[in-house]
């Protein structure tokens, strides 16, 4: 599938990590799934990526990302299908008091 053909869809990050991204709390990236959006970001805004995930590709810990309201998790998580015109939202994990 060409590049213009994929989704157009919008990562949402926290301010904390906008200071990687140029300032930007919203990237627009074309990615059928979440595992390819990740692979756009490492190529686009390594510094952002690096604070997402380990140096194996896997989301770190005390990240959530967001999907339709719903948090995913894991490989399958990865392979979540984005939809033109979606938001992906980026969190880090709050602890309890």
């Amino acid at each position: 599938m060409s590049d213009e053909e994929k989704a157009a869809v919008t990562l949402r990050l926290p301010s904390t990590l906008s200071a990687y991204s140029g300032g930007k709390s919203q990237i627009s990236l074309r990615a059928d799934t979440v595992e390819q959006l990740l692979a756009l970001l490492a190529q686009q805004h390594p510094r952002v990526w690096e604070r997402l995930c380990t140096e194996q590709g896997h989301v770190r810990e005390h990240v959530k990302i967001f999907v339709n309201n719903e948090v995913i998790s894991g490989h399958h998580g990865l392979k979540t299908s984005l939809k033109p015109g979606q938001e992906v939202i980026v969190l880090p994990a709050t602890f309890g008091a």
